[in-house]
């Protein structure tokens, strides 16, 4: 930020000669400067898309560490929306990129340099596990959440760039949704709070029947 100097205006006395011979008398110069009217700039209320997410690299443990972004292998994954509701009763939609199988997994946000601010990864594990999360070959600073199989988030936790700490909450969990480091704050999101996980609404197709609990079948 650049910082001015402001010089108010100087004071001058005029003397003025009253003949030859006489005495001189000071002259005060009219200097009074109007009072300048203060402005009141409103402060800016306070907004969830205000938040910004910490650039890749920042707060890693170990200064100097560099990944490979070229290594990364191609991998298309499902994407689908996602939304949270914290104990404010106000719902934060998502959108996530589902990782579901054991290789999408092991990768997970590897190698990545950026993402949006409203996106993140939805670990599927498809029963409850107690794998740990770490860092390695990860550049972006994350935030994790873990989640029962009911939606309800048990635990999260801050990762730092490339720390190979594995990290895990105390108790099994179904899900694991990494986002931006400093998301579920940002939002208010804390432990107990409920995520709609995709998948969990149920589906109607048209025009399809629905089907019965109970079927007949009448042999001849």
């Amino acid at each position: 930020m650049k910082r001015f100097k402001i010089f108010a205006p100087s004071l001058f006395i005029c003397f003025v000669a009253a003949g030859c011979g006489g005495t001189t008398s000071p002259v005060t110069q009219n200097t009074q400067i109007p009072p300048v009217p203060s402005v009141t700039v409103p402060a800016a209320s306070p907004s969830a898309t205000e938040w910004v997410p910490p650039t890749a690299l920042v707060g890693t443990p170990r200064p100097g560490a560099e990944a490979t972004l070229t290594a990364a292998p191609g991998m298309n994954l499902k994407t689908a929306p996602l939304s949270i509701t914290n104990k404010a009763g106000e719902t934060i939609n998502m959108t996530v990129e589902i990782a579901d199988t054991e290789d999408s997994r092991q990768l997970g946000l590897m190698f990545r340099s950026s993402m949006p601010p409203d996106a993140g990864m939805l670990f599927d594990f498809q029963q409850d596990t107690n794998s740990g999360f770490w860092m390695q070959n990860t550049i972006l600073p994350l935030s994790i959440a873990f989640i029962k199989a009911d939606g309800t988030i048990i635990d999260i936790k801050d990762m730092q760039p490339l720390d190979t700490t594995a990290i895990g909450p105390s108790e099994a969990y179904r899900y694991a949704l990494e986002t931006n480091q400093g998301f579920f704050a940002a939002h208010k999101i804390a432990i107990g709070d409920h995520v709609a996980l995709p998948g969990a609404q149920s589906v109607v197709i048209p025009g399809m029947p629905s089907c019965p609990e109970h079927i007949e079948v009448s042999t001849p």
